[in-house]
């Protein structure tokens, strides 16, 4: 393990500036004000939560441009937010994320909420974010009250409710370089004493920050529109209903995926000789139901989700024709996606502790959902072009023609959990929380490959599991409190899409399904407002043992690829987080993190890309025969023992250093914020090849600043984003299925945009 001598200093300097906080600031009246959040399912202090847990609003959301969950990457501790494949969009906490995400059915390990809605699809992420109050970062396993999925922590989304009060709105126009038109707009509207409506759209376009120089298309463009519509119906003071509508679109060229091998010079230009395209469209429909009775809330949270998505990209992600190495002509065309989702939950929450000590809430939680993914591969075996082929094609000869991966599949998943958390008040300084989340699912898979010409597996498993949580809080004072914690979480597993064999040439690696991850959370952390609340400093450390992490494997076969578990795994991280009134007009804002991981357990895993230039080097000798004897055995040689690797996406170290500052001018109020933003590198597999997986590190500058005029409606901001133009690599990715072919996604170039806001 690393020693974490960085961040310690770090964090002694914090804690010496916190209490020396009366020298930061004088003015009584510089205080925080207390931020409510809905972490545990009731509203509640941030500072009174047992739990590493990051809230923002939305004006600090527009301050710091954040319009997305990508955005959210090193913003809140220990948070990396990386866009796979072009079209996914994978968040890790703490280490902990989603390595298996090109397996539909393989459940990310960071749960998204919406309204406490879950939302099932991963795609979703893809949307931005529209009218918000808040997001919340839950960051750790979330064993009890989220249950499944939130090995790594939960994200909830709480969007601006409508209000009965009176009509009101909102609008702002950005407009910036590359071409960038972005629209807002939400607005207000009581229909009656009880019922109010509040609805809101975003229309987002700009031309792309990356040209692929062969064909002369625009990639990393965007092309969006969103709109979410909300009704509340509130009867009477013990019932109301928010009903949703939620919808998103876009359709755009798609992301730029640089080849490792690229050889034109500019990071933004590339060359690729297969034309991109992305669809998406997201619907979500919601009715949230409460009922206040004397002693408990009743709320009820019910869904309909669905999500589809139309890929097509060059797999090999070259030109070849200005490559001195040979590689595998590939393209996907097209790769597609839906997913249908219904859930049900059903949760009571107290409202005056049972017995004057205990707080509880208690609920049940019902998931069902259908995934359709159809994948077309298309290879060139040296003739001109991908050549045409047809389904009868391969159903006469499976070893025909310029086919690559080709599979048809439909995995569903059931899956029920009952929960219950209580909070115990020994006195008033002294509290415990302990929790209890038991689930039951279940797996069913058809899985159809290359037409059916090997027929159609039929796949199913289930898995049950009690997860949960304990701690003990203190109060040292009314300002300053401690807790040290364990919890248990929990993700299930499923089936693959492709799996190896028996075979006399090469070892299986890959099986039919693949099992659950566990990870066992302990966590010590400490909130304090020093200096009359004039500082405010959040901290914690923990310790992670991973059981079963899910990753992405491959097998000797050819086309056998899917999900595989790493037995042991260790975390150990620390976290902090400080505000500082530095004067009246300014404060510091710092948000640091530091992790350290390692497979602590043997495990055979093969590597794809050694396995594909194993494949490569072979295929002209084997006639172009890619299941020739020699060519799966050269494969199986490449198998090694990963014990003692890094986990993938874990950035050693992350800041985020902000200053804001506001000031009286003679004709109004000026806002500014400059935000540095460090991320550390990282290794992107767990494989931590040095040809493939060593992933740099990037640090920005961004700056926003506003006018308020006096007595105005309107405001008018100058927004600068990656001021000094880094280059910075948000995520790189290598293909299981497909040709092991790796690129590069990288952030956003410099923008400079003006954004004109007004109320109404």
């Amino acid at each position: 393990m690393k020693h974490p001598r960085i961040l310690f200093k770090t964090l002694s300097l914090a804690i010496t500036a916190a209490l020396c906080g009366n020298a930061i600031a004088q003015d009584a009246n510089l205080t925080f004000e207390e931020v409510l959040v809905t972490a545990e399912k009731r509203s509640e202090s941030l500072q009174d939560l047992s739990q590493a847990v990051t809230a923002l609003g939305g004006e600090e959301l527009d301050n710091r441009q954040i319009a997305s969950f990508v955005d959210l990457s090193a913003i809140a501790p220990g948070v990396n937010v990386a866009k796979n494949e072009g079209f996914k969009t994978v968040i890790t906490i703490r280490g902990v994320g989603n390595e298996a995400n090109q397996n539909a059915i393989a459940n990310p390990s960071v749960s998204y909420h919406l309204d406490g809605i879950y939302v099932a699809s991963p795609f979703a992420l893809q949307t931005d974010f529209l009218d918000l109050e808040r997001v919340e970062v839950l960051r750790g396993p979330q064993g009890t009250l989220f249950g499944q999925n939130s090995t790594g922590g939960a994200i909830n989304i709480v969007t601006t409710a409508p209000s009965l009060d009176s009509s009101f709105g909102k609008a702002d126009l950005s407009l910036g370089d590359y071409g960038l038109v972005k629209a807002r707009a939400a607005y207000n509207l009581p229909l009656s004493d009880t019922v109010a409506m509040r609805a809101s759209f975003i229309s987002n376009k700009r031309d792309g920050f990356t040209e692929n120089l062969t064909l002369g298309q625009d990639l990393d463009d965007a092309n969006s529109l969103s709109a979410r519509i909300r009704v509340l119906y509130e009867p009477s003071d013990d019932f109301r209903a928010n009903f949703t509508a939620q919808y998103y679109d876009e359709d755009r060229n798609g992301a730029a995926q640089k080849g490792l091998l690229d050889t034109a010079p500019d990071p933004r230009e590339l060359r690729q000789n297969s034309p991109a395209e992305h669809k998406l469209t997201s619907e979500l429909y919601s009715a949230v139901l409460e009922w206040d009775f004397e002693s408990f809330t009743l709320k009820s949270l019910t869904s309909y989700q669905n999500d589809s998505i139309l890929v097509r990209r060059d797999n090999d992600r070259h030109d070849l024709a200005y490559l001195p190495t040979y590689l595998l002509p590939s393209q996907f065309d097209p790769e597609t996606n839906k997913q249908p989702t219904i859930t049900q939950e059903v949760n009571l929450v107290s409202v005056d502790p049972l017995f004057g000590k205990l707080d509880w809430v208690a609920g049940l939680f019902y998931l069902d959902t259908e995934v359709e993914i159809s994948i077309l591969e298309r290879l060139d075996f040296g003739d001109p072009g991908f050549a045409p082929f047809t389904r009868q094609d391969v159903l006469d000869d499976p070893d025909c023609c310029d086919k690559g991966f080709i599979s048809d599949s439909k995995p569903e998943r059931d899956s029920v959990s009952l929960y219950g958390q209580g909070t115990w008040h020994f006195n008033d300084e002294w509290r415990t929380v302990f929790g209890l989340r038991y689930t039951d699912d279940e797996v069913y898979s058809e899985v159809t490959n290359f037409y059916g010409a090997y027929g159609t597996d039929i796949i199913e498993m289930g898995s049950e599991k009690v997860t949960g949580r304990l701690v003990v809080e203190h109060d040292f004072n009314d300002s300053t409190m401690a807790y040290g914690s364990y919890t248990r979480g929990f993700k299930p597993g499923g089936s693959n899409l492709t799996y190896g064999r028996e075979s006399v040439v090469a070892p299986v690696v890959v099986l039919p399904t693949f099992e659950e991850e566990i990870v066992d959370a302990y966590e010590i952390g400490l909130k304090t407002d020093l200096a009359d609340g004039r500082v405010r400093l959040n901290a914690a450390a923990f310790y992670y043992n991973y059981e079963g992490l899910q990753y992405q494997a491959t097998d000797p076969e050819v086309f056998q690829g899917g999900v595989g578990n790493i037995p042991e795994s260790e975390i150990l991280g620390a976290e902090l987080e400080l505000l500082a009134f530095l004067s009246e007009s300014l404060v510091l804002d710092m948000r640091l993190s530091w992790l350290d991981t390692e497979i602590t357990g043997d495990h055979q895993a093969l590597d794809n890309v050694k396995s594909e230039a194993a494949t490569n080097a072979l295929l002209a000798s084997c006639g172009f025969n890619l299941f020739c004897d020699d060519i799966q055995q050269s494969r199986a040689l490449q198998i090694q023992n990963v014990k003692g690797n890094e986990l993938a996406k874990t950035p050693d170290l992350t800041a985020n250093v902000a200053l804001n500052w506001n000031t009286d001018i003679p004709w109004g109020e000026l806002n500014s914020s400059l935000q540095y933003t460090y991320r550390g590198g990282f290794k992107h597999r767990i494989f931590n090849n040095d040809v493939t997986d060593i992933v740099p590190s990037y640090q920005i500058i961004d700056l926003i600043v506003g006018l308020n005029p006096e007595g105005a409606d309107w405001r008018v901001e100058l927004i600068g984003k990656n001021l000094t133009d880094k280059a910075g690599i948000n995520a790189r990715f290598t293909d299981v299925f497909g040709v092991g072919a790796t690129g590069d996604e990288l952030i956003g170039p410099r923008q400079l945009m003006a954004r004109f806001s007004m109320d109404f």
